[in-house]
């Protein structure tokens, strides 16, 4: 195997495939990474057993091949090489990089080693998806997940599609997001399907394909695939039945606040400075209707209250909340008029903005 490829393309395959780099102890070669340079396309591949990221670059290929590399040890060599052009190359047992002041020796491992790359079964049909889109509803989603042993049904994002478009889901029991995004937003070759995606796949989604337009998505039996023109993720799904969420989102409301989420978020955050170990504060309709009252003390700390502008429709109320799920669920939320309906100290209350109903956040108050 000889390859020549440019600097900036190699930290940007590096970049990507770092995000699976494994660190089992029982299978060190997870500590490598496959090159293979093959019908003039390269490939860069790694895996940590749970999820596979791959990087197609481009380059020149003077000798097909394939090698399986150190990452660490290679990720710092090419990060700290002055030249733009670096020669990759194998020799025996050996990788040398070379550039034109720089010549280094790698030992290789023997690329028979590295675990296979699982695959999707059905490649010819695929959900097409603007990639902003699917990764904000990937993002604002898993705000409410937190990975569980005890129940790993809810230990990722539950997606669900049909003819009436996508549903994703997350919820740790105690708060729960829904995000609907309606079937003219993609295009899909594929039936309907429910899968439970693992959080820190959904993660790691979140954080590539930067700068690709749009994204193909490959759904089979146990696996899910994330793909653009130059990178692919592909992960096992979660085996189980996710929670029957819409029993959670409530129906109607005893009290309805509609406020501007910015002096919201600004009124809790300075209001938590007196939360003290529990989070809680205390949500309270204003006398008139006119005002959302926000209170918290500690006996050790002292007390904070802010009085927010607002429209207040129904039953006066006084509810805790933990402030950090507050602020977790007010910031999936773009525009600044949204509502806030309550029932009772023991139900759970909801977020939701006045024009887009496609964005639900709902949490669970502190009993008081």
């Amino acid at each position: 195997m000889k390859l020549i490829i440019l600097k900036t393309n190699l930290l940007e395959a590096l970049g990507s495939i770092e995000r699976a780099i494994g660190e089992n102890l029982n299978l060190p070669i997870l500590k490598n990474f496959l090159i293979k340079a093959l019908d003039g396309k390269i490939t860069f591949m790694s895996t940590n057993l749970e999820i596979a990221v791959q990087h197609e670059t481009s380059g020149k290929v003077i000798d097909e091949g394939e090698a399986a590399v150190p990452f660490s040890v290679f990720n710092s060599v090419v990060r700290n090489l002055s030249a733009e052009r670096v020669t990759i190359e194998k020799k025996g047992t050996k990788i040398l990089i070379s550039s034109d002041n720089y010549e280094g020796f790698i030992q290789d491992e023997d690329p028979k080693e590295f675990p296979i790359i699982p695959k999707i079964s059905n490649l010819n049909k695929s959900l097409k998806i603007r990639t902003e889109i699917l990764k904000d509803a990937l993002k604002n989603t898993s705000v409410s997940v937190q990975y569980s042993t005890i129940r790993p049904e809810i230990s990722g994002v539950y997606v669900n599609k049909s003819d009436e478009g996508l549903i994703f889901v997350g919820t740790d029991s105690f708060r729960l997001t829904e995000i609907k995004v309606l079937s003219s937003a993609f295009s899909s070759e594929t039936g309907d399907f429910s899968i439970i995606i693992p959080i820190k796949t959904v993660q790691e989604v979140v954080k590539m394909f930067n700068g690709a337009d749009e994204l193909s998505v490959f759904v089979d039996s146990n696996q899910v695939l994330f793909e653009t023109e130059k990178e692919k993720i592909i992960s096992r799904i979660i085996d189980g039945n996710f929670p029957d969420y819409k029993a959670v989102i409530p129906k109607s409301f005893k009290t309805e606040v509609s406020l501007e989420k910015d002096e919201f978020l600004n009124a809790i955050r300075l209001v938590s400075t007196f939360s003290g170990k529990a989070n809680d504060v205390n949500l309270k309709s204003g006398e008139g209707g006119k005002f959302l009252e926000i209170f918290s003390s500690d006996s050790s700390l002292g007390e904070g209250r802010y009085k927010v502008p607002a429209k207040i429709k129904g039953e006066d109320f006084s509810v805790i909340f933990n402030w950090r799920y507050l602020l977790d669920g007010l910031k999936i939320y773009k525009n600044q008029n949204i509502d806030l309906g309550v029932n009772s100290s023991d139900k759970p209350a909801q977020i939701q903005d006045q024009k887009d109903k496609g964005v639900s956040y709902v949490v669970m108050p502190i009993k008081g």
